[in-house]
């Protein structure tokens, strides 16, 4: 089960309600990751889970790839950031070295990536302030 840090879950829970009334294709996808996750004071969160400001790489059909998740505002193509409301952020959400999570590409093909390794970058208190921008 994905574990979410509180002050994540409640930006997450605000940017899920924006997705949602926006029509986004991932909205629903990220309520059902909160609605499914163990929510834990920051401070139990260990460091090497997925979580907003997190460095991931992870592989995909044999193919690793680094990421940093970030939310919607503050995606920079060249800077290899990853928007949470992506299938594959949300997949990625909450999850620790070794495990897996899935989603489906746009044509509807299902994929699964394994994370390898998770680095924080940043704090996560700066990810819920940039939200109340959007």
């Amino acid at each position: 089960m994905p574990i979410i840090g509180a002050t994540d879950f409640h930006t997450l829970s605000r940017l899920t309600l924006v997705a949602l009334t926006n029509d986004f294709d991932v909205g629903p996808d990220l309520s059902e990751k909160l609605e499914n996750s163990w929510v834990l004071a920051d401070e139990q969160v260990s460091l090497d889970t997925v979580c907003l400001g997190s460095t991931v790489s992870y592989d995909v059909e044999g193919q690793q790839r680094q990421v940093t998740l970030v939310l919607p505002n503050e995606v920079l193509a060249d800077a290899g950031r990853l928007s949470v409301l992506t299938p594959v952020g949300v997949a990625l959400l909450g999850l620790k070295p070794g495990q897996s999570g899935e989603w489906n590409s746009r044509d509807g093909h299902r994929h699964q990536l394994t994370v390898v390794r998770v680095g924080r970058a940043g704090e996560r208190r700066a990810a819920a302030e940039a939200l109340s921008h959007l």
